[in-house]
């Protein structure tokens, strides 16, 4: 087996638990797509081109509530600029071992999931291609393919709540938090920004979204892993 093959097995292989815990999400977003009008292909085809499970959840809210296409697309763009961050923190991983083409086209699939078990991955060993290909590509086309189903058995499934599958989002959220931390800075660092995070909402409720909020806190709590690592 060549060195390229293993790191592509070796992608696939820790995309697996990132696949399991798509199931539930992309079940869940096919069936509310469903609900809110969409057809299966078209819930199937925001999966393939928009690939992220907070925006499409917020774009179903959104077209729940009346909103515009303009709406959709501004709140899509907010919420995902968290991945202007996630990709700038891959860059001292990348640089020097993955052409910057290559980089580009794969990190079409970098999700919060993804980025956190290949940040994990390469604080202990170096970063290829051919590992990014297997885990961005299989956890893609698993959330493709529960978009799919979930939108089939939509007009089975009238109650997602009962099932408990409403949870499945935050429950995923948690899940990536406890995985990335492992010293106690990464702890603080954590509470500080959930912290900062309900503050300024509390704070502004009339002038921050819960998407500002976010990013803001986001920010701050960055700049705060900064400067303790900087410190050490």
């Amino acid at each position: 087996m060549t060195v390229q093959n293993s790191e592509i097995r070796q992608g696939i292989k820790e995309a697996f638990p990132i696949v399991l815990g798509y199931l539930p999400l992309g079940l869940t977003f096919g069936v509310l797509a469903k609900d809110a009008g969409m057809s299966a292909a078209q819930a199937t085809m925001m999966s393939a081109l928009c690939f992220s499970g907070a925006g499409q959840y917020i774009a179903i809210g959104i077209m729940q509530a009346g909103g515009g296409i303009v709406t959709i697309v501004l709140a899509n763009v907010l919420v995902n600029l968290r991945y202007l961050l996630f990709s700038a923190s891959t860059v001292p991983y990348l640089k020097d071992r993955v052409q910057p083409l290559a980089a580009s086209l794969l990190s079409y699939g970098l999700t919060d999931e993804t980025y956190a078990v290949a940040v994990n991955r390469y604080r202990k060993q170096p970063a290829t291609a051919s590992y990014m290909a297997g885990l961005n590509l299989t956890s893609h086309l698993g959330w493709i393919g529960s978009t799919l189903i979930g939108a089939f058995l939509g007009s089975f499934i009238t109650n997602t709540d009962r099932l408990g599958l409403g949870f499945a989002l935050p429950a995923m959220y948690i899940c990536l938090l406890v995985l990335m931390i492992k010293r106690r800075a990464d702890l603080w660092v954590a509470f500080f920004t959930a912290a900062a995070c309900l503050g300024i909402g509390y704070l502004f409720p009339a002038t921050m979204s819960n998407l500002s909020n976010i990013i803001i806190a986001t920010i701050l709590g960055a700049t705060l892993g900064v400067l303790i690592n900087g410190q050490r």
